[in-house]
């Protein structure tokens, strides 16, 4: 049972300038434990996100004994509004798939260490464009 006003989800990871490899530039990775055995992570910024179908096996392999959620932070841009999405994977995981979600959803789930860690250079006052 949850204690009102305590968020059950803790941060674990906050990493500004993540890169799983070569040629797929920075990325900001931040992982919370929502519960035992399962973690939710939040992929923020340009770096990853024509990469994903490389990146999510990477962090899964992070995580080898938890379940883990996937989300992307799209940061706005002069060019493009934010957003955020929940991302799935096909069974080979070659096949990632974004669904558009409201930023206030996903934290709801996490908490308020979602927009207290955003990227400083983001201007989308958390609602992620939706």
């Amino acid at each position: 049972m949850a204690v009102e006003g305590v968020h059950p989800a803790r941060l674990i990871r906050d990493e500004g300038a993540w890169s799983p490899r070569q040629g797929v530039g920075p990325a900001h990775v931040r992982v919370w434990r929502t519960e035992l055995g399962r973690v939710a992570v939040v992929i923020s910024g340009y770096g990853a996100e024509n990469d994903l179908e490389t990146v999510l096996p990477l962090l899964r392999e992070e995580y080898p004994d938890d379940t883990v959620d996937f989300f992307f932070h799209r940061p706005m841009d002069w060019a493009a509004p934010a957003y955020y999405a929940e991302l799935t994977s096909d069974d080979d995981g070659g096949t990632v798939t974004l669904t558009h979600i409201a930023g206030d959803t996903l934290a709801a789930r996490l908490g308020p260490a979602l927009y207290a860690t955003e990227d400083p250079d983001d201007h989308a006052t958390g609602w992620g464009g939706a």
